[in-house]
């Protein structure tokens, strides 16, 4: 019954590893993608801004970044997902291991 006070945080951890594997490539825009020559192109690429936040109704971006800055973040993203992946996973495996080097010491006296 307490193996599941483990497992949980272990599966988490292994989730989390997953994700932070699958942060890197193309940093995404969450706002509106602006070219070199102001258009709306596919992919982020150098040169490229992104609209962080846009006011629909004057037509302003109230927030922007270049893709090197949308970079940087996504590796700092990585790195706290590599982090938090790493101590939930190894919590879990110590916490596995203990309880059921435990539940088998009881079952053996």
């Amino acid at each position: 019954m307490f193996i599941a006070f483990f497992l949980v945080p272990l599966a988490w951890g292994v989730i989390t590893l997953l994700r932070a594997g699958a942060a890197h490539g193309v940093p995404d825009c969450p706002g509106l993608q602006l070219g070199e020559d102001g258009d709306a192109p596919g992919p982020m690429r150098q040169g490229y801004t992104c609209a962080l936040d846009y006011n629909v109704h004057g037509g302003d971006s109230t927030g922007t970044a270049t893709y090197d800055q949308l970079k940087y973040a996504q590796e700092v993203k990585r790195g706290d997902l590599l982090g938090q992946g790493l101590l939930y996973t190894l919590y879990g495996t110590a916490g596995t291991a203990a309880t059921v080097i435990a539940i088998r010491k009881r079952a053996d006296d």
